[in-house]
C-alpha cells in the first residue's frame, strides 16, 4: 500500500467519480480503476459500493478515517524532515478573525515573507470559532483571534489588547435623549459601562457565532434585558457603515478604529464625524487578540518564526 494509492482513494472517495477523479489526477480511468481494485484485493475488503454512483461502503468509510489520519502524520513527519535539513520551503496556512486580517496581517506578512520567501502562505479569514475547528483538524498551521480559544488543545499566546467600542449614531443619541442629555449620558456610560442606558435603543450585530457576538449577547444577558436587533451581517465594516447612518448602535473592535489599513481608522473618517464610540468595558476588563497552534501537532521552524514575528510586531 502506497501513499499514492491512498490519495487516490481518497480522491475517488471525494468525487464519487472515477471519471472525475482520474481527470484531476491527471492520470487514465482504467489506470486508476485498476489501482482501487488492488487496494481492494489487498485489503480483502470492497471500499466502494459500484451499483450507483460510487459510494463508500462500511469499510471503505473506516478505511478512509484511518487514510486520513495517515496522510497527516505522512505531511507532519516530512515537515519535521524539512526543518531537520533546513529547507526553507513549504506552505504556512494562517487563519485570522475576519475583522482582523486587513488591520494586522499587513503589519506582520511582509517581514516574513522577505525571511522566507520560498514559503507559500495560505490565508483563512472567518469566525474564531470556525478557525478553531479547522485548526483542530489539521488545516490550519496557526490561528489569530479573540483570546481564550475554545480549542483545549490551542497553545495561545498574547499579542494585543483588544478593547471593544460601543458605537452610538448621534443623530440616534440626539433623538433620544436631546443634545445636551445626550452628551451627559455618554459621560455616564464612560464612567460606568452601563449598557442599560441604551436599552430602548436599536442594534446592529454580528451574526451568531462571531466571538464578539458571544461576548456582547452576555453583556445583554448580566444587564437583564434583551436589546431590540434591527438586523444582523457577517461583516464589521458595514455594521459600522449602518450606525453611521443611524441604523443603529453597534459593538466594534479598536481595530477598526485606529488602523492605517482601514477608512473607520482614521478620526477625520466619514464615518467617524457621525457616531460616538465608547469602551465597552472597564480597562481592565479588556480582551486580548492572541495567536495560536495546536500543540499535538508539529509546528514548523517557520511556523515558530511567524509566531515570533507576529508577537514582536504586536505586544
Amino acid at each position: 500500500m502506497t501513499f499514492q494509492n491512498m490519495e487516490y482513494f481518497l480522491k475517488v472517495a471525494e468525487t464519487g467519480s472515477i471519471t472525475e477523479a482520474a481527470r484531476e489526477l491527471n492520470i487514465t480511468q482504467q489506470a486508476l480503476s485498476s489501482a482501487i481494485a488492488r487496494m481492494e484485493a489487498e485489503l480483502g475488503c470492497e471500499l466502494f459500493d459500484r451499483h450507483s454512483r460510487l459510494q463508500l461502503t462500511y469499510a471503505g468509510t473506516q478505511y478512509k478515517e484511518a487514510v486520513v489520519r495517515m496522510m497527516d502524520i505522512q505531511s507532519q513527519t516530512r515537515e519535521m524532515l524539512a526543518d531537520i535539513s533546513g529547507n526553507v520551503r513549504g506552505q504556512l496556512r494562517i487563519g485570522i478573525a475576519h475583522t482582523r486580517g486587513q488591520a494586522l496581517l499587513p503589519l506582520i506578512l511582509p517581514d516574513f515573507i522577505r525571511r522566507y520567501p520560498l514559503v507559500n502562505l495560505s490565508i483563512l479569514e472567518d469566525s474564531t470559532r470556525e478557525l478553531e475547528r479547522h485548526l483542530a483538524h489539521g488545516d490550519l498551521d496557526v490561528v489569530i483571534g479573540f483570546a481564550p480559544f475554545m480549542l483545549e488543545e490551542a497553545m495561545v499566546y498574547p499579542l494585543m489588547k483588544e478593547q471593544l467600542y460601543l458605537v452610538i449614531p448621534k443623530v440616534l443619541l440626539e433623538e433620544h435623549f436631546g443634545k445636551e442629555k445626550g452628551l451627559k449620558v455618554l459621560e455616564q456610560f464612560r464612567k460606568t459601562h452601563d449598557i442599560r442606558l441604551f436599552r430602548d435603543f436599536p442594534f446592529v450585530f454580528l451574526k451568531e457565532g462571531d466571538r464578539v457576538r458571544s461576548i456582547v449577547t452576555r453583556l445583554f444577558d448580566e444587564a437583564g434585558f434583551e436589546p431590540f436587533i434591527k438586523l444582523e451581517t457577517g461583516n464589521t465594516q458595514t455594521t459600522l457603515a449602518l450606525a453611521s447612518e443611524g441604523v443603529g448602535l453597534t459593538v466594534c473592535p479598536k481595530l477598526y478604529l485606529n488602523s492605517n489599513y482601514i477608512a473607520s481608522g482614521f478620526e477625520n473618517a466619514y464615518i467617524r464625524q457621525r457616531i460616538e464610540i465608547c469602551p465597552l468595558f472597564a480597562e481592565e476588563e479588556a480582551g486580548y487578540i492572541g495567536i495560536g497552534y495546536n500543540r499535538e501537532r508539529y509546528l514548523s521552524r517557520f511556523a515558530e518564526d511567524f509566531i515570533r514575528i507576529a508577537r514582536e510586531k504586536l505586544l
